[in-house]
């Protein structure tokens, strides 16, 4: 009687055993699918951040390709960005379909396939990140490297386009990736108001005298020590200007860098390059130098600022070696043998 009893023990065993293994494989496989739905997550969290990156900078990239008509603009730099935004959104468009895949239909197995291949369109997404950014800063330097050259061919500017096309190239050496377009659209404007200037002044002066201005305006810059120089020009400058006489005026700024406006005669510009006339321009960029810190300080801390700044420019021509009628000694006199020494360490 005891054997039936014995029996069913065991077989009561035997099921314990086998629900104890069924529930541990359940367990086990549970297990293994919440650690592939966290590696899921992550993966999809990784990829996510790799395309909002990357789609930053395809936007910022399609922004600077709308202003690939300015012919400010390197033709060769632009076409790599263009390539470069290229490459990048081809891997975002394959990012963006497997970040739709819906997990929750996938076993565990196959859910594992979706995260290796999320982690490698990651990793692809941020490879193509780079060059289109190292593009763009390539475009941003190129642009920059050519401003000097847009400024020489724009000489005759005013001071003032001059001053802001100055600004946003200095500009151009610190933009942050997200501000490409925005810095060379700041860029480009000024470079047209440069422009812009050049061709309205080359037009107001536009004549017979033209060319004589022209060597005149050259000549002064090329004493000025890098001032900032614009010019204006009239019959008659300070009652100066006819009968064989020839007159002019400056007004400087040390602002901005330092800059000054010279009015000169017509009469300057006819006698060209007459010794006379030469000594009235080097007078007058004696005053213009006092826009430079430099020179400013020499003159204005020194014992000779009191007898106010005419002497000061006559001097400085002298200094020169222009000591023809018009240097200024004429009109306001010798200048003392210690300030003509001084103005010599403006130049």
């Amino acid at each position: 009687m005891r054997r039936p009893l014995l029996i069913g023990l065991i077989a009561g065993a035997l099921v314990f055993v086998a629900l104890v293994v069924v529930g541990v494989l359940v367990t086990l496989s549970l297990i293994d699918r919440q650690n592939a739905d966290a590696d899921h997550r992550s993966a999809t969290t990784h990829l996510t951040n790799a395309v909002e990156t990357s789609e930053a900078a395809v936007a910022e990239a399609d922004q600077v390709l709308s202003l690939a008509t300015d012919p400010l603009l390197a033709g060769d730099a632009l076409t790599a960005v263009a390539t470069e935004r290229d490459a990048a959104t081809g891997s975002l468009a394959e990012a963006q379909s497997l970040l739709g895949t819906d997990p929750e239909p996938l076993d565990t197995e196959q859910l594992r396939d979706l995260t290796a291949d999320l982690r490698a369109a990651a990793r692809e997404v941020g490879d193509d990140v780079d060059p289109v950014v190292a593009a763009l800063d390539e475009l941003v330097t190129v642009t920059q490297a050519a401003a000097p050259a847009v400024e020489a061919a724009n000489f005759d500017a005013e001071n003032a386009p001059h001053i802001a096309f100055r600004t946003a190239v200095a500009d151009l050496g610190s933009v942050p990736d997200d501000a490409v377009a925005e810095y060379l659209v700041s860029y480009l404007d000024a470079a047209h108001a440069l422009e812009a200037s050049h061709a309205e002044e080359i037009a107001e002066k536009a004549g017979p005298l033209l060319d004589r201005r022209l060597v005149v305006q050259a000549f002064a810059r090329s004493l000025a020590g890098g001032v900032l120089l614009d010019f204006d020009w009239a019959m008659t400058v300070n009652g100066y200007g006819t009968g064989g006489s020839y007159g002019g005026t400056s007004y400087w700024s040390s602002a901005d860098g330092g800059s000054a406006t010279i009015t000169l005669s017509d009469s300057v510009a006819t006698m060209w390059p007459a010794a006379g006339v030469q000594s009235l321009v080097a007078h007058e960029v004696g005053h213009a130098v006092l826009a430079r810190t430099d020179c400013n300080a020499l003159f204005f801390d020194s014992e000779y600022a009191a007898g106010g700044e005419e002497p000061w420019a006559t001097a400085w021509a002298i200094g020169l070696g222009y000591t023809a009628e018009g240097n200024g000694e004429s009109i306001y006199g010798r200048p003392a043998d210690g300030l003509i020494q001084l103005t010599t360490q403006c130049r």
